[in-house]
């Protein structure tokens, strides 16, 4: 079976997830709200100093939803933050790769990152609540780390599409493992001293095989603002829900402090991490870094386009500050 055959097999899973999730008890049904398309690569950059190393791309597709029954497992394990709350459900499907700086030498290269891929279906809860300008967002993540991600096939394709140097590494990959993580953010306003300019702080925690980890971070908004604290932009009637105009254009930047205490992609799995032919040894990872995001954000109705870049400093002895970009786009159903 190829790669081709098996993302066909993963969309599936997920159409049949999604199909499930909108069964009823009794004639309830969900309702699907909005689809979510995102590309991070390190090639994408204001600057125009593009690379192609360390977390080198990542896709995502989300799938938005409003829940009009009662939650079962596993979703009865995501958090509201008030039952009165504004509840945006979603599921996710996606993968990310990491690759060393020179991807055409075949051999390991030690002191550099090691080649790895990662595969993720989630489960996620956006829980809003406009009057206190707060926002609790959980996720619920199981995929997989290694060859069964296919970091191998998609990168080899899309190179080879676009006649750029092929990458030769793979072979030596982070071995495959199962992953499975619980996330969670906090969000409330801190300062909003016009209308056209906000401060927001947040908190957030992941936890599993994949990343053990804690954040605490600061946001700036700056323009034409839509309301941050709902989840009414995929919903028809969302100007009586808080928003003004039909469309919002602003600029953003964001930093948050992270501490780490495990990282399967430069760690190898929780299982299998000694049988990896080659890991960031442990006494090697900085267990404290910044991530930095910067970009702008524009919206007309139900559809949104946004564009960023983010950086964050070492991740471990010896390596560089690595750099991505990201696009996304978000319509309405």
């Amino acid at each position: 079976m190829n790669y081709k055959h098996t993302y066909f097999l993963l969309l599936h899973l997920l159409f049949l997830t999604l199909s499930g999730a909108n069964r009823s008890f009794g004639q309830i049904r969900n309702e699907w709200k909005g689809v979510e398309l995102s590309e991070d690569d390190d090639f994408f950059n204001f600057r125009g100093e593009g690379t192609d190393r360390g977390y080198t791309s990542g896709f995502t597709i989300n799938i938005y939803y409003r829940k009009n029954n009662k939650p079962v497992f596993p979703t009865n394990l995501l958090m509201k933050i008030s039952e009165k709350a504004d509840n945006l459900y979603g599921y996710s499907l996606s993968q990310s790769l990491w690759t060393p700086n020179n991807i055409t030498n075949k051999e390991i290269q030690y002191n550099d990152y090691p080649y790895a891929a990662v595969v993720l279906l989630s489960n996620f809860l956006i829980s809003a609540d406009p009057e206190k300008k707060q926002k609790l967002s959980t996720r619920l993540s199981l995929g997989a780390i290694g060859k069964f991600a296919f970091g191998k096939e998609v990168q080899t394709w899309f190179h080879r599409m676009i006649r750029y140097q092929e990458p030769n590494g793979w072979d030596n990959q982070v071995k495959t493992d199962i992953l499975l993580d619980y996330s969670i953010e906090f969000e409330k306003l801190v300062f909003n001293p016009c209308p056209n300019l906000e401060i927001t702080g947040s908190a957030a925690g992941n936890f599993g095989t994949f990343i053990n980890s804690a954040d605490i971070g600061i946001q700036i908004r700056a323009g034409l603002l839509d309301n941050y604290f709902n989840n009414s932009f995929f919903d028809k009637t969302k100007k009586l829900k808080g928003n003004k105009r039909n469309s919002h254009f602003y600029v953003y930047a964001k930093i948050n402090g992270c501490g780490i205490m495990d990282n399967a992609a430069l760690e190898g799995g929780f299982f299998t991490h000694n049988k990896s032919p080659y890991v960031i040894p442990k006494d090697n990872i900085n267990r404290a870094i910044l991530r930095y995001e910067y970009g702008f954000v524009f919206t007309h109705k139900r559809i949104g386009f946004s564009m960023c870049e983010k950086a964050n400093t070492p991740e471990f002895q010896g390596s560089f500050a690595p750099q991505t970009g990201n696009v996304t786009l978000w319509f309405g159903l």
